[in-house]
């Protein structure tokens, strides 16, 4: 113990259960990292099956689930968990986790002369609440039905029938309320926590990427969390919020929800996320290139104001093109 009192904190402490924003930062790179080769293997296992049908995976084939995969052999249903798992974990596990939480966590609050990020505390159960739902996820191979197999979009009503689809659920839960304690944290530390001197318009390019990023995680994850939590319910309670009347699956009538739901509204909800995810995504490598081409110039960044106005810009008009995503729907004009 020093003479001020002082002490050196354990291991767990530093860098486990770590309030420090470098040290979270390295705690989303490692995680989003090992996501990403996750979901790169999967989509292996399914390049191998149209490579090869019917013939049995080499070196892991017999690793595979027994009943998803005999033989090493995959089935099709275990092909449809692979590419609905594919999808998930490539955006919600990998992509945006190191985009934001890795790059954003480290970077952003020395770039701005903060000390740390606003909420310390808020920022590591971020991270908590990220790595549990991410593991969640992929612990439904091991359940009974397996995992989710209705693709990364989920659409109704053949998510609510089909297996795995509930924990896949009460993942995205935890996923999207980490990424909103994130959002939360990140706008009040550029808000509140820049230096002396450094007003808006004197803010690094990828602070400016991050900024508009936390906004629209802050406005379009609610909607799928809300939406996730309905689907839920017509899963576990039988309601129907997306459950249509007159529903008929192999020759049978569905009974067991009393029907008068909507399943394009699920679609609403989920692509007023996923068309500004697509910005969420993209902005940040886009203040990282900026600044990697200015340092490397040793020249200003041209058109600074402009690129910051289009990037707001991108982030507005995100919110009002979602139904793009529909065409195919049927949705009237």
């Amino acid at each position: 113990m020093s003479e001020h009192g002082h002490h050196e904190q354990s291991f767990w402490r530093t860098y486990v259960w770590s309030v420090d924003h470098k040290v979270i930062g390295l705690q989303y790179l490692i995680t989003s990292f090992v996501f990403l080769l996750v979901g790169f293997s999967m989509v292996l296992l399914m390049r191998w099956q149209l490579a090869f049908p019917g013939t049995p995976v080499p070196l892991i084939g017999k690793l595979l689930p027994l009943a998803s995969a005999p033989g090493g052999i995959i089935g099709p249903e275990f092909y449809n968990q692979l590419g609905a798992m594919h999808g998930t974990i490539m955006v919600f596990l990998g992509i945006v986790p190191l985009a934001v939480g890795a790059f954003g966590n480290y970077v952003l609050p020395l770039q701005v002369g903060a000390p740390d990020m606003a909420f310390p505390r808020m920022n590591m159960m971020s991270y908590w609440l990220y790595l549990p739902g991410g593991l969640l996820m992929l612990s439904s191979f091991l359940l009974p039905g397996g995992a989710a197999q209705s693709g990364w979009t989920s659409y109704p009503p053949l998510s609510v029938i089909n297996p795995g689809q509930t924990v896949w659920l009460l993942s995205m839960v935890l996923l999207i309320t980490s990424s909103l304690l994130g959002s939360i944290n990140f706008i009040v530390t550029v808000l509140n926590l820049r230096a002396p001197g450094m007003s808006l318009w004197r803010m690094p390019i990828f602070v400016w990427a991050q900024f508009v990023t936390a906004f629209l995680l802050l406005l379009a994850f609610p909607p799928l969390e809300a939406a996730a939590v309905l689907q839920l319910m017509d899963r576990v309670f039988h309601t129907s919020f997306y459950m249509p009347h007159g529903l008929v699956v192999g020759g049978q009538a569905v009974t067991a929800w009393t029907g008068g739901g909507q399943s394009l509204l699920w679609q609403h909800l989920f692509w007023f996320l996923a068309h500004p995810e697509v910005y969420v995504l993209v902005l940040p490598p886009m203040g990282i290139c900026a600044e990697i081409i200015a340092n490397n110039t040793r020249k200003p960044i041209f058109g600074y104001k402009e690129l910051v106005w289009a990037m707001v810009a991108i982030g507005v008009m995100s919110f009002v093109v979602w139904a793009h995503h529909m065409f195919l729907s049927g949705m009237s004009t």
